[in-house]
């Protein structure tokens, strides 16, 4: 989603129904791990594209800066950052941030640790929150809850916040004439079927719940 995102805004400058966008952040767990990921997604997608090449007259990657401009001349910033670690100060293009895209916040480790899971949630409703331009904001937040007490899963419990959860069926396990799922033409019976059976028969039918339920 993120990938999609940034590269749509880096072409056409704006969301429908928020208006013009300049500067974005990227939290992930780490830049390590998900921010550099990104970045190479983003550099291998635009390098791979006529399209963008076509429209993207200035494509730089960094591990923790992507910088774009069109053809109209329109710039694009978007920076990378761990969640662990700081976002405040943050300005691009004389600009604060006007976007915040929030993508997997909390590694399996991570889960597991009161102090870390406290410090995320530090991040998101202290950090970015009081980063983003003060008039004109968005946040999105996508990700895995892993349990009860992941900062996710707290957010879209809480009420706070406009939620969209996708289960990758509605029940399971169901008989196969009464599977509904989200995105049969990726993930059908068969695949949901064997990935249950192959948790329930080590025991971690918790972790089915978790990764696709």
């Amino acid at each position: 989603f993120g990938e999609y995102l940034f590269l749509y805004l880096a072409v056409y400058g704006d969301i429908p129904g928020f208006g013009d966008v300049n500067y974005a952040l990227y939290v992930s767990d780490s830049i390590e791990n998900g921010v550099k990921k990104m970045r190479l997604r983003l550099e291998r997608r635009y390098e791979n594209s006529q399209f963008l090449q076509q429209y993207l007259e200035v494509a730089k990657f960094t591990d923790i800066r992507w910088y774009c401009k069109n053809k109209n001349g329109k710039e694009f910033v978007v920076s990378g950052h761990g969640a662990k670690t700081g976002v405040r100060g943050t300005v691009e293009l004389n600009t604060r941030p006007q976007l915040a895209v929030l993508d997997d916040l909390i590694s399996d480790d991570d889960a597991r640790s009161p102090t870390i899971v406290e410090s995320v949630e530090n991040t998101v409703y202290s950090a970015i929150d009081y980063a983003l331009h003060p008039s004109k904001r968005k946040v999105i937040w996508s990700g895995t809850p892993f349990n009860a007490k992941d900062p996710l899963y707290k957010a879209v419990e809480s009420g706070a916040w406009y939620v969209n959860v996708y289960p990758v069926c509605e029940e399971f396990p169901v008989a196969k004439e009464d599977f509904h799922g989200s995105w049969e033409d990726r993930f059908d019976y068969d695949y949901v079927a064997n990935q249950y059976e192959k948790s329930k028969a080590a025991g971690k039918v918790d972790s089915f719940n978790q990764e696709l339920m």
